[in-house]
């Protein structure tokens, strides 16, 4: 395992720990005034989850991958 790969994953991980909580924030604490309930519902509990599960997509292959 080469250090830049370690250093990358390292940073990307640290980017993802600050910025996550910031946009799940934003994302639930939204005025959702006159919105359709089902509306709400993706907006404010699927698309959180999904951004979880694409972040840990995409860093789980790499890390599996030694060189």
């Amino acid at each position: 395992m080469k250090i830049s790969n370690i250093v990358l994953a390292a940073v990307g991980f640290l980017l993802a720990a600050i910025l996550l909580p910031i946009a799940m924030g934003q994302i639930v604490g939204t005025t959702t005034t006159g919105w359709n309930s089902a509306v709400v519902t993706i907006f404010q509990v699927v698309v959180p989850v999904l951004a979880i599960i694409g972040i840990a997509l995409y860093f789980i292959p790499r890390l599996g991958n030694r060189e």
